[in-house]
């Protein structure tokens, strides 16, 4: 049976994300701890570890305006998907209007590595790109125009390889691209990333869906949590979203493959194992609270339910449970040929008046 690769789904993620309002959700959520936040000079430090297409992160900067509007801002952001570091450039020439003291920062490294910005492969980073990107005018029209111009570098650098240990994607060459106003660069001179720099630590570190759920809790906080928690600031507040299951679309993956459960290790066993592996100096700086179980929806029309369940709806469910369960697409093709989906996923839909999935949320403060 072929591993389901999450993410390399591409097109199931893009449908997941137009789809549902799992972004909206999240952004609420993270909405309190970003008031509690007290920034400190030189500015608020902010990391996405995952930026997808950057919806959430914009939700996250637009509430960090509106808290601090005139504190500069130095956000770095992780992604190893050329299409979602440009479909993130899409949406960054308004933040820069709104908020024009801040530095962005693209990175295509590995988790370990991305608060340092480099690789810590000797020969992987004898390559390393690192482009500085100053941005003229002062409208978005402007900033887009250059920003759109953005293409060929990222072609040229964002290339992925199979890792040859693991099969797992990974970047080719090391690559970095900074961009700020040029009219705010008295202002950001202290704070603009350099490729001499030590690591950064950060105020807020997001991590929403940063590993495959199937994979230990070991797995989880060696190669994603661990690595944060050691990047964050003092008083930083680390967030990490995954799916949590036991929701409809869980019902669903119980009737189908009732032998399956795509979430074996969730926030208990993850701050467990965080408390029995972590050292005893690491321990005595952390805050671990309760982790929060939350809801999101699949958006639907009240007609696709009311007059009958719409194929439109049913195809964005499917694909929606498929890509939240990370189902192999070896078990899609099967229940598919077998037909029965069709009618337990209706059934689903019309008791629960459409569809809802759960997420949990695991909020890690440091001292």
């Amino acid at each position: 049976m072929s591993d389901f690769r999450f993410f390399d789904s591409r097109q199931k993620y893009l449908l997941f994300v137009t789809t549902t309002n799992e972004k909206t959700v999240i952004s609420e959520k993270i909405s309190p701890i970003i008031k509690s936040i007290s920034p400190v000079s030189p500015g608020l430090k902010i990391f996405d570890a995952g930026l997808g297409d950057g919806t959430l992160l914009m939700n996250v900067l637009r509430d960090c305006h509106r808290r601090f509007p005139t504190v500069p801002f130095i956000v770095v952001g992780k992604e190893v998907s050329m299409e979602d570091v440009r479909l993130t450039i899409e949406k960054l020439p308004d933040r820069f209007v709104e908020h024009p003291n801040m530095v962005f920062v693209f990175n295509n490294l590995h988790y370990s590595e991305s608060t340092s910005l480099k690789s810590k492969n000797p020969e992987k980073q004898k390559n390393n790109v690192w482009e500085t990107v100053s941005l003229e005018g002062n409208s978005s029209y402007e900033f887009n125009s250059q920003l759109s111009k953005l293409d060929p570098i990222l072609e040229k650098n964002w290339q992925v390889e199979k890792n040859p240990k693991n099969g797992n994607t990974t970047y080719k060459n090391p690559a970095v691209i900074v961009i700020y106003r040029k009219d705010q660069h008295m202002s950001l001179n202290h704070i603009i990333p350099r490729e001499s720099d030590e690591r950064i630590y950060f105020d807020l570190i997001i991590a929403s869906q940063p590993y495959r759920s199937r994979i230990s809790e070991k797995q989880k906080v060696n190669y994603v949590i661990k690595p944060m928690i050691e990047s964050l600031n003092n008083k930083g507040k680390l967030i990490v979203t995954h799916s949590f299951g036991n929701d409809p679309p869980s019902e669903l993956v119980n009737k189908l493959w009732p032998d399956d459960n795509p979430f074996p290790t969730l926030g208990k066993k993850i701050i467990e194992y965080l408390k029995n592996n972590l050292n005893e100096d690491m321990m005595k700086n952390l805050i671990f609270h309760q982790p929060d179980v939350f809801k999101y929806h699949l958006r639907s029309l009240p007609n696709e339910i009311e007059d009958g369940i719409a194929t439109s709806l049913i195809f964005s469910a499917w694909n929606n449970i498929n890509y939240v369960c990370q189902i192999s697409d070896d078990k899609i093709y099967q229940a598919e040929e077998e037909g029965k989906y069709q009618k337990y996923l209706s059934e689903i839909l019309k008791k629960n008046d459409g569809l809802f999935f759960n997420d949990e949320m695991i909020l890690i403060e440091k001292k």
